[in-house]
């Protein structure tokens, strides 16, 4: 039980753990968005959306490598809500954020928004990935890529992550499923985790 509830709180953080848990994500996601970011190639007024922005460190690397993008994050966890607006919140006032509280698959949004979304640490926590990623399909521009970044399950299995929180998809599962909801140019390379790309 104890297992399941340290788990679920990088799922979804809240109350004082998950402000430690958040602590920890600053530190240990720091290098997988610095890897992430040169993948997206970013160019001027480029719009962007982070699904699961947690604390909300990606963003503000994006905003200071580019000030002229825009990005749009959404989180279903409250406390990360609270966070990454007082960490973003320069950025927010200049209305070169938006941060919403919600579930992705509700994201309130029109089609073909973004030249780029991206999500670090988030896809183990979908149940299923064929909703999700053809959301992010129909969300992105013709041209537009979508980035995720995760850990391989034998990592996951390794931290003895519960199944019950974590869905440990293997980069096979991951790649068939980016296919079959309309990608193409799906590449990924192994560092720390896989790092994934595709092209729509």
């Amino acid at each position: 039980m104890f297992r399941e509830f340290i788990a679920s709180q990088f799922k979804k953080p809240a109350g004082l753990f998950g402000i430690f848990t958040s602590n920890m994500m600053v530190k240990n996601n720091r290098k997988n968005y610095e890897r992430l970011i040169k993948d997206l190639d970013l160019h001027s007024n480029f719009k962007l959306l982070e699904i699961g922005y947690g604390p909300g460190i990606g963003i503000t690397m994006i905003e200071e490598q580019c000030p002229t993008c825009t990005v749009d994050g959404i989180d279903f966890s409250k406390l990360m809500f609270r966070r990454a607006s007082k960490y973003n919140k320069q950025y927010i006032n200049n209305n070169k954020v938006a941060l919403w509280h919600g579930d992705f698959l509700q994201l309130p949004v029109t089609d073909k928004q973004y030249d780029r979304i991206f999500c670090v640490n988030v896809i183990y926590f979908w149940n299923s990935l064929k909703e999700p990623f053809e959301k992010v399909f129909s969300l992105l521009k013709q041209g537009g890529s979508f980035h995720i970044y995760m850990a391989g399950p034998k990592f996951l299995k390794d931290k003895s992550a519960p199944d019950s929180v974590f869905s440990k998809y293997s980069i096979e599962q991951v790649t068939e499923q980016l296919k079959a909801a309309g990608f193409t140019a799906v590449q990924h390379a192994t560092e720390n985790g896989h790092h994934i790309k595709a092209r729509k």
